[in-house]
């Protein structure tokens, strides 16, 4: 699955969204988070899980469609609460049937055990997704929750970082280039095509992703469709600047990419990108653009 990281990216090379400050760690209290699986109507994974900031986010969708939800909810001990918009409401209380682990303070430190815990979270989960793609209902889910105390301990001398920086690296910076990674995407409009391909010692494959990003109801929604084929769907030549794409299905199309040195690079495209509970999207036609990395830039290969 790709990670929202990449989305990130993408959006960043356009200039479409300001970057975001990292989300700071909460000072006092205790640290609750949360997960859950959800059952679904249609048989379609869903996951829920919340992050320090009260962040909650909600993904639902198999390996090759998904779509993440994210809003700001309310986590405690007891439970949580959470509401997506008019999709719907997720208000459970939390009652623990086992413990996987109880760490207490370290020597010289006070506070509570830091618990991992297995459970039954009960209450109202009703969600239905844009044009009824999924819907989640029942009175209980089974999940975990975690419970990270914060721990009062003397104030030791920090260790001097060395070699953290971080570093870009260019694979295949010199001789012939084994690897390239193409961004597309229009103005106006947060939808992307992110294309990637290797050739390994054996041999290569690519990886198509169409994304589309969307904010509302004081939602972020991340809508994503992935493939992976051989290599020969994605053809390149970097020194002389062309790229011809021809993703599998679920999409449909091809497009071809070349760089000019005095004008504007050509990109060409007949696309299409499906995405549950939206219409499909073509990272081609007015207003659209194209980039070419000779990196592969995607988590794993």
């Amino acid at each position: 699955m790709l990670r929202p990281s990449l989305l990130v990216f993408a959006i960043a090379i356009f200039a479409l969204l300001p970057a975001e400050a990292p989300a700071a760690s909460p000072e006092g209290g205790a640290i609750v988070t949360v997960e859950l699986d959800l059952k679904t109507n249609n048989g379609l994974p869903a996951h829920l899980e919340t992050s320090e900031k009260e962040k909650v986010t909600l993904v639902v969708g198999d390996k090759s469609h998904w779509v993440s939800y994210e809003a700001q909810g309310e986590v405690t001990e007891a439970g949580l609460k959470v509401r997506f918009g008019r999709l719907g409401l997720i208000d459970v209380a939390f009652t623990p049937t086992t413990t996987l682990s109880s760490t207490e303070p370290s020597e010289g430190c006070a506070g509570e055990p830091r618990t991992l815990r297995e459970g039954i979270f009960t209450g109202t989960i009703d969600f239905t997704g844009e044009r009824e793609y999924v819907r989640l209902e029942g009175p209980q889910a089974e999940g975990s929750m975690s419970v990270i105390a914060q721990w009062q301990c003397p104030a030791l001398e920090e260790p001097t970082p060395f070699g953290a920086a971080s570093r870009l690296s260019a694979r295949g910076s010199r001789g012939k280039k084994r690897a390239a990674t193409l961004y597309a995407g229009r103005r106006h409009c947060s939808c992307f095509l992110v294309a990637g391909v290797h050739h390994g010692k054996k041999r290569g494959r690519s990886l198509f992703y169409g994304e589309k990003y969307e904010r509302r109801e004081g939602m972020e929604i991340v809508r994503l469709t992935s493939a992976s084929a051989a290599a020969s769907a994605f053809v390149f030549d970097y020194e002389a600047g062309t790229a011809t794409l021809r993703p599998p299905r679920p999409f449909s199309g091809h497009a071809t990419f070349r760089r000019r040195s005095h004008a504007r690079d050509l990109w060409r495209s007949t696309i299409r990108v499906p995405l549950l509970g939206a219409d499909p999207f073509r990272p081609g036609g007015p207003g659209s653009r194209a980039i070419l990395i000779p990196e592969y830039q995607f988590d794993s290969e």
